[in-house]
């Protein structure tokens, strides 16, 4: 769906650019020299020390290096609000929806949401979960027919606000 057919859309990174440019170079090291391992081996046939890792494992090691290092490069918490529904998204995976008439209320969040869910992503405390980005305000939501309340961190906390509630 276009941008134009949402109330409201804020994409926010969840590490600094740094540490996410850091994390994928560490990771494509570690990819690099699982290749080289399973590539000498296959077809080189170069023995790679003593306790070589079988070329197989070296083989499942690089790969699922290479699926987390696509991960961690599009890590971002997405918040989408259309006419009817509120849909959080974490990176590539992890999208859920919330339809709107289910929000009982929506005040600014208090506190410190990424000291108060010891990190960034989506997390889980005792009363509240949390989609806890790089933005310095959140917003909580009460939801129907859910234990805990769930807090959204936001660049936009307003605008949030009166898109999840036009009618306030």
């Amino acid at each position: 769906m276009p941008k134009s057919h949402y109330r409201y859309q804020e994409i926010q990174p969840m590490m600094p650019p740094k540490m996410i440019t850091v994390v994928i170079v560490l990771l494509v090291v570690v990819m690099g020299l699982f290749g080289y391992m399973y590539i000498a081996q296959e077809f080189l046939n170069k023995p790679v020390g003593e306790n070589a890792l079988p070329a197989t494992w070296a083989l499942v090691i690089f790969v699922g290096t290479a699926l987390l290092t696509y991960y961690v490069s599009r890590l971002k918490i997405t918040t989408r609000v259309n006419d009817d529904m509120l849909t959080m998204s974490l990176g590539v995976i992890g999208k859920r929806k919330f339809p709107l008439d289910s929000i009982l209320s929506v005040e600014t969040y208090g506190g410190n949401p990424a000291a108060d869910f010891l990190g960034y992503g989506y997390r889980i405390a005792i009363k509240q979960t949390g989609y806890v980005g790089r933005a310095e305000h959140a917003v909580l939501l009460t939801l129907q027919d859910q234990k805990r309340g769930l807090v959204i961190t936001t660049e936009r906390p307003e605008e949030l606000t009166k898109a999840l509630k036009p009618d306030e």
